[in-house]
């Protein structure tokens, strides 16, 4: 079985909310949750590689192909 690690990804697409000048902009948070909901739907985000994380060891790995499986005994 190989090692298991964890791939992050980020999501690199913006959501853009209208409201009046000077609006405090964590009011605004659920209406943009709502509109990243409406855009996972309809597969309209752009979701990147970030790193690989190895919990066993705590490094992160900026290059997935660089990453070695040692067999388990």
């Amino acid at each position: 079985m190989s090692k298991m690690v964890n791939y992050d990804f980020s999501i690199d697409s913006l959501v853009s909310v209208e409201a009046p000048e000077g609006t405090d902009p964590e009011t605004l948070i659920g209406q943009c949750l709502i509109k990243i909901v409406q855009r996972v739907r309809e597969k309209d985000l752009e979701i990147v590689f970030d790193t690989c994380f190895d919990k066993e060891t705590g490094d992160y790995y900026d290059n997935w192909e660089k990453l070695t499986t040692i067999p388990e005994n």
